[in-house]
């Protein structure tokens, strides 16, 4: 059953504001959302949400796009592939949405391809795994680096560092997989051995078996790939079971939740990801953040409860400025001046579509974890 969501119940007066923005336009134009609203993952689907509204309030307080305001139309995936595809289904086929942010999960992606295809809709994602950007689909487009990034960056760091021999523990899923299958041929480049891969389930809680056969196999290092709400127990059952070497990580370790759980476990850990979630805006790496967050706080009312914020607003701010840059709503016109955008500066960093078959940034940060605190590897 799909339900038209609003914001969460503790933003009702940011909602007023929000409403008002778009009440006394004349013309409205609608964009859609889908993405993980309830479950597991549904703190870091609200968060991609918020983002992606954050940047609505600001271009419809400037006036909108084309002289539209903008309503976004949310559908909750519920982490289920097939309700991606309901979701994505009803946004092209009912809402008649003229563009679209979502799914935080690559598998949910790469699922509804086919019915963003068939529509001529452009959808910007929030999901890393490169598969889906793969897949010959030209109507998808991604907000940040693929996995394949930051998979390069561990393996050139795993190289230097000499740690050598490295097993894979992963999500049995799009995302893990597609990462444990990247490290695969990346190590492989970079002269390193895989002895060991294994997998768990999303939302496992026991992994006594896999951390079993990973101990065994003394590796130097254990690269982690999951999303953060899995990363903490992961992490955390790791070292109570015997394994305290070093730990390679995904951006799922920025999310609060994770480092909350894993507590000093995650000391240790070297993650590669686009940017970090400080705890104030005036902590913010740059000024760009800085802003996003004040305008976040004004509107949602708390600082984001993860990263996938900076991902909903940076694609809401690429699709206006590609709309404008095209001068229509029209889905393949859209679609080209996405593919033309060059230099545009994001959250993510500079993004330059041309010629990237829906990548638009090609660089990601390593970082280590101590005490809670990220800092930057050189």
């Amino acid at each position: 059953m799909f339900t038209k969501r609003g914001f969460l119940a503790a933003t009702v007066a940011a909602s007023a504001l929000f409403t008002a923005h778009f009440a006394s336009a004349q013309d409205t134009t609608q964009i859609g959302f889908f993405g993980p609203l309830t479950g597991p993952s549904a703190q870091l689907g609200q968060s991609l949400r918020n983002g992606a509204l954050v940047a609505l309030d600001e271009i419809n307080a400037a006036g909108g796009v084309l002289g539209h305001q903008i309503e976004m139309i949310e559908y909750d995936d519920r982490s289920s592939p097939e309700q991606a595809v309901r979701s994505a289904t009803k946004l092209v086929q009912v809402d008649n949405v003229a563009f679209i942010v979502g799914s935080l999960h690559s598998g949910n992606i790469l699922a509804s391809g086919p019915v963003i295809e068939e529509a001529q809709v452009p959808l910007i994602g929030a999901g890393t795994s490169p598969t889906w950007l793969e897949s010959g689909y030209t109507y998808l487009f991604r907000a940040l680096g693929n996995s394949s990034l930051s998979i390069k960056e561990l393996a050139k760091y795993a190289k230097a560092h000499e740690l050598n021999e490295i097993v894979v523990f992963h999500t049995n899923d799009e995302y893990g997989n597609a990462g444990a299958r990247a490290f695969s041929m990346t190590a492989e480049e970079y002269g390193l051995s895989l002895v060991g891969d294994e997998s768990f389930t999303r939302g496992d809680r026991d992994f006594t078996g896999q951390i079993a056969s990973i101990v065994k196999a003394s590796p130097d290092a254990v690269l982690i790939w999951a999303i953060g709400d899995d990363l903490g127990p992961v992490t955390k059952q790791l070292r109570q079971l015997g394994y305290f070497g070093p730990i390679l990580g995904a951006e799922g370790y920025t999310t609060p939740e994770a480092i909350e759980i894993a507590g000093s476990t995650a000391n240790g850990v070297i993650l590669a990801s686009q940017y970090l979630l400080p705890d104030s805006p005036e902590e913010a790496s740059n000024d760009a953040i800085k802003s996003f967050l004040e305008d976040y706080v004004a509107l949602i009312g708390r600082m984001p409860d993860s990263d996938n914020s900076y991902r909903g607003y940076d694609a809401v701010k690429l699709f206006a400025e590609a709309a404008e840059a095209a001068g229509t709503f029209d889905g393949a016109t859209l679609r080209d001046a996405i593919n033309n955008i060059e230099g545009y500066e994001g959250l993510a960093g500079t993004f330059n579509f041309v010629g990237g078959q829906g990548e638009g940034i090609d660089a990601v940060r390593l970082f280590a974890i101590e005490d809670g605190n990220f800092s930057e590897v050189q």
